[in-house]
């Protein structure tokens, strides 16, 4: 039987097993406490999730989901993602909150965050003015709660040419701004697709993604400054350089 690393990840070393199974485990403490959360809330999610066959406290496994990282230009991919998120999105949060989603606040979470990594990184005036002018303005923190997958990209979204057929990794699950979840989404081709399908929302929507789409490569930076990986640190800050805008707002 073949075993291979799949991802060894910030949080989880991830295994394939005779190309069928997926085998998740915890790095530490906190991620395991995660883990729970997702072995409670995945049965009660639509769409295709990953469905645990084996749950000890030390790892969770499951049958593989098929398919490849999404392509971004594929409207019908697109309406898909769009129409999963809804359906996500509409979730019960009083019945997230039972299944021991967490609830971080939000606003305090944001300031707290990009304090420490502006407080570590020369990141300039530029990075400073995004971030103030976001966590600034009240109408960013005006939203109804939902339960956000919180980490949508194409690593997390698979798909088998022109069908959905894998929402992965659910380690960041939250209640939270709706918005997080359209972060990558909505800088790609089918962004117009993801929208259309997703159905009514706040006009605040996209621009709120954008920031969080900014704020993406701050996480990088931040596990590099604070677990003394200097090639985190380069990348992350290469990925934060690259999404701010060229002049202050």
């Amino acid at each position: 039987m073949s075993l291979g690393i799949v991802e060894d990840g910030w949080d989880s070393v991830v295994v394939e097993v005779g190309g069928e199974w997926i085998v998740r485990v915890p790095r530490r403490p906190e991620v395991r406490r995660a883990l729970a959360v997702e072995v409670r809330l995945l049965p009660e999610l639509p769409g295709p999730v990953p469905r645990f066959a084996l749950v000890s406290e030390g790892a969770v496994a499951y049958r593989k989901l098929p398919g490849d990282p999404i392509d971004p230009s594929s409207r019908r991919v697109g309406a898909q993602v769009g129409g999963f998120l809804a359906e996500l999105h509409a979730f019960p949060v009083e019945r997230a909150r039972e299944l021991g989603v967490p609830e971080p606040p939000w606003r305090e979470t944001y300031e707290r965050f990009t304090r420490e990594v502006l407080g570590a990184a020369e990141l300039g005036p530029v990075a400073q003015a995004v971030v103030e002018g976001f966590l600034g303005d009240d109408a960013n923190f005006a939203w109804e709660p939902a339960l956000v997958h919180a980490d949508l990209g194409p690593a997390h979204l698979l798909a088998e040419g022109d069908e959905l057929t894998g929402v992965i990794d659910w380690g960041d699950v939250r209640i939270g701004d709706p918005a997080l979840d359209f972060a990558w989404l909505l800088r790609q081709p089918f962004a117009e697709a993801v929208l259309s399908a997703y159905g009514a929302h706040d006009p605040g929507v996209p621009g709120r993604a954008l920031f969080y789409h900014r704020l993406g490569p701050w996480y990088e930076l931040h596990y590099g400054l604070f677990f003394d990986r200097p090639e985190f640190v380069e990348s992350g800050l290469a990925g934060v350089r690259s999404r701010l805008p060229r002049a202050l707002p």
